[in-house]
């Protein structure tokens, strides 16, 4: 499938145009004064819940908040959500995510947080994509598996589009930021054929700059530049009780990744190559497009609505070749991943004593990888060479109700079954030695759900939550040995939380105790860098403390703090590559985190000004199981300053990471040759001009 954004933009905008004309004046913009703060629908729930309403922990950035906080991709969310780590290892290919102390850690192609896109999961390695005209985005934490299934234990995070309608709007945004960096994005949505044809059409460039520089590499190290862009046809009748959408993206990433500093010199922010490198093998590259299609379908009569999904991804990784130490590594791959959803659910608002939801869901996934080692030094001789196809299927069914047993008190059950299959099949060779395996696995999995909820009064409201969430059995999808073929078996998380809710019109705080312990957790089972292989390795659990606070102090000022605790350890630890380590600390999960925030409308004039000020404090952290590699607590301060002579126009000028807070994201030990980190980006100063119709 081929799609191109901009032919197909310039076509919609053209159509789009007599809806602009006939709708002169009137604002799209909800209005950002008011002195309350809004209500808020989480559609993640599957059943357009209140946020209020939900017997568990989640939290919701609109797009005003992502605008604020200058997020165009979901490698910056951490900005709006501060529990949530979002990095990446290496390179922007395998996403590092950790929410309530549950880790991808360094199982990259299974994260333990799926990210979907209007309900859509994406392929693991287009997790880190651009957003495109993000109506808001939503974060449930803690095991999500009755209603998501697989890869949901720390939770989900889903992005919802603007749906296009009758209103017509428009948005043109240009930036520049230091380093060279830049960034432009156009949204355009309104009737083609009013009351009846609706359309939508979205598109971004960014370019960020690399923190990284080397005499032999060149500089520019770790940055990336994307291109992305959506198109949107809805067709829904007015008082027709259906509509169907159709939703084609197109993302694409190219940069220079997959290059490192020695772990303790990481302020010199230089990459680190092997001396007497050869100038052919130099050059450090990587290309991924994406390319996706979606349509979708409801039905609704009476108090029920009928929805249908079906969805197809294509990710090429075209080119992912660069040195490290000795070697010189060449890694394309392909996916594809189709996904079907049949969901009945009850109609909000209906006069009922329960609610419910209930699904059938399919997902295939098919992976072709070739995987290429050569030594480059001390002579070109080939190390490694292997092709593998992968593939996983899941298929389940699932329903959760809520019971309002009095007017105060609700329940709620859960239940999914899921059955997944798994093979893989992969040859080539090792250091002359044959490498080759062929396996299939298939199990079944049962996960349940059960909260309560009490009205407590009308702010007040508690909640008790047990939930599960799992891992399918698998295999490694990058092979390097025979060992690859043995596989890993299922890992379980089961967490149990409970929280409690106030909510006016100018308060909202949150407070969540919970608990996650996990069975079987699926890391690495030895310490040899580019070679490990994934393994069942022992137990973990994950305690914490959750409070979050946001007050409309006045209708000029808007302040948050959020903050959360969390110990994270191993209860059993049997890999026996690190010896001693069953007590310490998971990977990648920071002992507390703290984030301040006050946001600003103040009237000048004739002009309005919106000063921003974000604290984000991160706990001590490591990088590897056996608790060698730490990165120590850090706080970044990010500030903005936004001016709009009209309603329709915004100079934004922004600076993120002020102090140039120097940290790393990712870190390992390679034998030897000693321990190596990628490096955070630095302070970003930038400038941005918005025009909303």
């Amino acid at each position: 499938m081929r799609i191109h954004p901009p032919f197909a933009l310039c076509c919609l905008s053209l159509a789009l145009l007599p809806a602009y004309a006939t709708q002169a004046g009137d604002s799209a913009q909800p209005d950002r004064e008011a002195a309350t703060l809004p209500a808020v629908v989480v559609s993640a729930s599957k059943r357009d819940a209140e946020l209020e309403q939900l017997n568990g922990a989640a939290s919701v950035a609109s797009r005003w908040a992502l605008e604020d906080a200058q997020v165009a991709s979901t490698q910056e969310l951490g900005r709006v959500f501060p529990e949530l780590q979002m990095a990446y290892s290496g390179s922007q290919l395998y996403p590092q995510i950790t929410l309530r102390g549950v880790t991808s850690a360094q199982d990259f192609y299974n994260p333990a947080l799926t990210v979907y896109v209007d309900g859509v999961p994406q392929v693991p390695t287009a997790a880190l994509q651009s957003l495109l005209d993000a109506e808001q985005v939503e974060l449930l934490k803690g095991p999500q598996g009755t209603l998501y299934g697989k890869s949901a234990q720390g939770g989900v995070l889903n992005i919802v589009t603007r749906q296009p309608d009758n209103s017509a709007q428009a948005l043109l945004r240009a930036g520049v930021a230091s380093h060279r960096g830049h960034q432009a994005q156009a949204n355009i949505s309104g009737p083609l054929v009013r009351d009846l044809l609706y359309g939508a059409a979205s598109l971004s460039s960014q370019r960020t700059s690399g923190p990284l520089h080397s005499d032999v590499l060149g500089s520019d190290l770790g940055g990336s530049r994307s291109r992305a862009g959506r198109l949107k046809l809805r067709l829904a009748p007015a008082a027709a009780p259906w509509e169907l959408g159709l939703a084609a993206a197109r993302d694409c990433m190219r940069g220079q990744q997959d290059v490192y500093t020695p772990f303790d010199a990481i302020d010199a922010r230089t990459a680190y190559t092997m001396p007497g490198l050869p100038e052919a093998w130099r050059e450090v590259r990587q290309q991924r497009c994406t390319n996706s299609l979606t349509g979708s379908g409801q039905y609704q009569w009476q108090d029920w609505q009928l929805s249908a999904i079906a969805s197809t991804q294509r990710l090429h990784l075209d080119a992912r070749q660069f040195p490290f130490a000795m070697q010189y590594s060449w890694q394309p791959e392909h996916w594809r991943q189709n996904v079907q959803e049949l969901r009945l659910a009850t109609r909000a608002g209906a006069a009922r004593r329960w609610n419910g939801v209930f699904g059938l869901y399919r997902q295939d996934v098919r992976q072709q990888r070739d995987y290429t080692i050569d030594f480059a030094l001390p002579v070109h001789s080939p190390m490694l060479q292997s092709h593998s196809h992968n593939r996983s299927e899941t298929l389940a069914a699932y329903g959760d109700i809520t019971w309002r047993l009095t007017p105060k008190l609700d329940l709620t059950g859960g239940l999914r079954l899921s059955r997944d299959s798994a093979r893989t099949h992969f040859e080539g060779h090792m250091m002359g030695s044959p490498v080759a395996g062929q396996r299939r696995t298939r199990e079944h999995t049962t996960l349940g759900h059960l909260a309560a909820g009490y009205q407590l009064s009308s702010a007040w409201r508690g909640y008790l939550n047990l939930a599960q969430g799992y891992k399918p059995a698998g295999y490694n999808l990058a092979p390097t040995s025979l060992a690859d073929a043995e596989g890993f078996d299922r890992e379980r998380s089961t967490s149990i939380e409970a929280g409690a809710r106030y909510s006016t019109d100018r308060l909202r705080l949150q407070l969540a105790l919970y608990r996650i312990a996990t069975r079987d957790a699926q890391l690495y089972g030895d310490s040899q860098m580019g070679t490990q292989t994934l393994k069942n390795v022992g137990d973990t659990r994950s305690s914490g403390l959750e409070l979050s606070a946001q007050w409309r102090a006045s209708p000029a000022w808007t302040l948050a703090a959020s903050g959360f605790v969390n110990q994270a350890r191993f209860r059993r630890y049997s890999a026996s590559s690190c010896q001693g380590c069953g007590r310490n600390r998971v990977p990648f999960t920071p002992s507390h985190g703290l984030s301040l925030s006050a946001t600003g409308r103040v009237p000048l004039g004739q002009t309005t000004l919106r000063p921003q000020l974000r604290l984000r404090h991160t706990g001590a952290h490591y990088f590897d199981s056996a608790n060698a590699l730490k990165q120590k607590a850090y706080t970044l301060a990010d500030a903005a300053l936004a001016w709009s002579p009209s309603p329709q126009l915004e100079l934004s000028l922004y600076a993120h990471n002020l102090t140039d807070k120097r940290y790393r994201s990712y870190g390992f030990a390679y034998g030897p040759l000693g321990s190596f980190a990628q490096v955070a980006p630095g302070r970003s100063l930038g400038l941005t001009v918005t025009w909303a119709y």
